[in-house]
């Protein structure tokens, strides 16, 4: 934000922005013309910034500016900064050597500082020498075992001649994972790694010392069922990323199964019993990491990326007109950046989700929460053919101000990812934390903060994340619980179970026609390389189209095979053995016995015709086992009939959470982001 205004005659002031903004005072002793508000014109600004960062995380800041007269009529008289935080301590003003009282006030998340200078420093090419030095409670963060050091850029830094920056860091910490921008040299000086720029400009300055986060998570679901049949729920459970790597510690109690929808979420299936309800527990630890996993695969790329959803209104004039000056995907982030600017309303209160043409309406700019930010972004993105998603989840924060998230009252955030062509990749970013912090990169330099419990792709507002599943009095009782973990669990081995089952119909067995069953007995997911099923003198045929990349947590994914032999013997018992390579080196197998089904030629027609009459006869005697069966179905449906599914989306909840799901707000309650 750039803030210019110019008196006549004696005064002028000029603004410059470290951290947001500096202001400066230019006087004469004698009536001149108006004066320039550009202060370049008239002195020439140098700053150096130095932080050292303590052992507890505190920050201690040196500005040090050198503004030198180029009009030997002007001498400055005033000069002020404004910091992003409102967490400073032990502010210290000195002009030339001298100690000077500073004036403090603090709002909306940042602090001014100013001062009026005793000294007149007048003539061309004199010297003022301005230090400002404050303890800042913001800049640095340790977080678990993780240090996060993040400087706002500098929004007028075409004022400066020269802008250089040191950070200099305790070696008690681990070297750094990632430093921006990278056109910095490293040095250690004692105790201290000290990274310095030589000349920073306009960048703001990340660096992450540590490669990886781990939290301990725990999660609350209530279902109910209020009907007289039973029926069948879904839940969202945290999901595995190429950098979010999930470990179930227990899940209680076990759903029927759970499976990966087309946008990566892990979707548990639960039955609850006709009038009753149960509370889902699940307690997992959560490694985040800077990089991508090579193990973990990115979740596909699908048309529905690309179309106009519910708040995703890529169709609408608003939208087309938007994107009309934009061109490329960090076009529209800093677009969205720019033209939303967070609410100032507490985050407790309910927020109705507008939308990305209702959050482009003037009357709204000012109050956008992570969801508009997030909405316009995607919209944005969409119009111009990049896929978007959103991803729901939970932003670890330690100042709700720069980084807005209420965990102590299960308020979630939000941020869009987009799928990078030439990576190949999902591309996170965070607009919201952009506009809050002051300018800190979250487009570049995305940190090990947010969690992601559900992410919305195919449909604006599916599946709903964990903290969206209330009874009917839980509105006040949290759902989540996040803490920094202790120690890493040890690696464990797959305990995976192969199970061989006949395919039946009416209770017969088909000869040859089998289902291997996979059941994986931990928490943790693991990636296939391959799946081995071979025997002597058999082909055997896995009979689906699609490929098994993984197995998710206490589930179990089904192989349907059709096993043939060439003699054409149907009574004859054969082995087959079933072998499960996973990409981390091990394996699991298991060997079974079963019977073949013949393979039949076309120059065998005599055994054509009599094992088709064979089957005739079977399927005939099937059919009439098979409709007896229907009728029997039929009749225990009335009892307890269950819901078929609609790609993910829930078809039965509990009624509360109904209630809260179709209202597609963003309250507080139902446990979707208003942060």
């Amino acid at each position: 934000m750039l803030i210019r205004f110019i008196k006549k005659i004696i005064f002028s002031f000029f603004l410059i922005v470290v951290f947001s903004t500096q202001i400066a005072s230019a006087q004469t002793s004698e009536a001149l013309d108006e004066i320039p508000a550009d202060g370049s014109e008239n002195f020439t600004i140098t700053l150096h910034s130095t932080y050292t960062v303590t052992a507890t995380g505190k920050t201690i800041v040196e500005q040090k500016f050198q503004i030198k007269n180029k009009n030997p009529e002007l001498f400055v008289s005033k000069y002020g900064i404004v910091v992003s935080s409102t967490n400073l301590n032990n502010v210290k003003v000195s002009h030339n050597g001298k100690e000077l009282e500073p004036l403090t006030t603090s709002q909306k998340g940042q602090t001014s500082i100013g001062v009026t200078f005793e000294d007149k420093v007048v003539g061309e090419g004199k010297n003022n020498e301005l230090v400002i030095s404050y303890t800042d409670q913001d800049i640095a963060l340790i977080s678990g075992k993780i240090l996060e050091v993040n400087i706002p850029k500098l929004s007028d830094h075409y004022q400066y001649q020269s802008y250089q920056l040191e950070l200099r860091v305790p070696s008690i910490f681990d070297t750094p994972s990632r430093i921006s921008p990278s056109t910095f040299t490293l040095k250690q000086d004692g105790d201290y790694n000290v990274i310095s720029y030589s000349d920073l400009k306009d960048q703001s300055v990340s660096a992450i010392f540590g490669n990886k986060q781990i939290f301990d998570l725990k999660l609350n679901y209530y279902l109910d069922n209020p009907s007289s049949q039973n029926a069948l729920t879904q839940i969202t459970l945290p999901p595995e990323t190429p950098y979010q790597k999930v470990y179930y510690l227990n899940l209680d109690p076990m759903p029927n199964n759970i499976k990966e929808d087309q946008d990566g979420n892990f979707i548990a299936t639960y039955e609850i019993p006709a009038n009753n309800s149960f509370n889902v527990e699940l307690f997992a630890q959560i490694t985040l990491t800077l990089r991508e996993n090579p193990l973990i695969p990115f979740s596909p790329v699908l048309p529905a990326h690309l179309t106009e959803q519910k708040f995703w209104e890529i169709n609408s004039q608003e939208i087309i007109s938007a994107t009309q000056n934009l061109d490329g995907v960090k076009s529209i982030y800093d677009f969205t950046v720019e033209k939303l600017n967070y609410t100032s309303k507490n985050l407790d209160q309910n927020f109705e989700r507008l939308g990305a043409v209702t959050a482009l309406n003037k009357a709204n700019e000012n109050d956008a929460t992570c969801q508009e930010f997030t909405d316009l972004f995607i919209t944005l993105a969409r119009q111009e053919g990049i896929p978007a998603r959103r991803v729901v989840g939970i932003a670890y924060s330690n100042n709700e101000e720069l980084r807005p998230s209420n965990l102590a009252s299960d308020i979630l955030h939000t941020w869009p990812e987009y799928y990078n062509q030439e990576q190949k990749a999902w591309l996170r970013s965070d607009p919201t934390w952009e506009d809050t912090t002051g300018g800190i990169d979250y487009f570049n330099n995305f940190d090990l903060n947010h969690i992601a419990l559900a992410i919305n792709g195919s449909s604006s507002t599916l599946p709903y994340p964990a903290g969206s599943y209330l009874g009917n009095n839980d509105e006040k009782n949290k759902k989540i619980y996040l803490d920094f973990s202790k120690e890493e669990l040890a690696e464990i081995n797959p305990d995976l179970e192969i199970n061989l089952l006949n395919k039946k119909v009416s209770g017969l067995n088909i000869p040859g026609n089998y289902d291997i069953q996979i059941f994986n007995k931990t928490g943790k997911v693991w990636y296939f390389s391959d799946v081995k099923i071979s025997g002597n003198d058999l082909e055997i045929v896995i009979n689906q189209d699609h490929e098994v990349q993984k197995i998710l947590p206490f589930s179990k994914i089904v192989l349907p095979i059709t096993v043939y032999n060439k003699d054409n013997n149907i009574t004859q018992k054969y082995k087959i053995e079933v072998v499960v390579i996973l990409k981390e080196g091990q394996f699991a197998k298991n060997e079974f016995e079963v019977k073949a089904s013949p393979q039949l030629k076309i120059e065998d027609p005599k055994k054509i015709i009599f094992l088709g009459a064979g089957f005739i006869i079977s399927t005939l005697i099937t059919g009439s086992l098979f409709f007896l069966g229907r009728r029997w179905a039929n009749s225990l449906r009335r009892k307890g009939q269950k819901l078929e599914e609609e790609g993910h989306k829930l078809q039965e909840i509990s009624t509360a959470l109904k209630e809260n799901q179709e209202n597609d707000g963003v309250s507080k309650e139902s446990g979707t982001p208003s942060s």
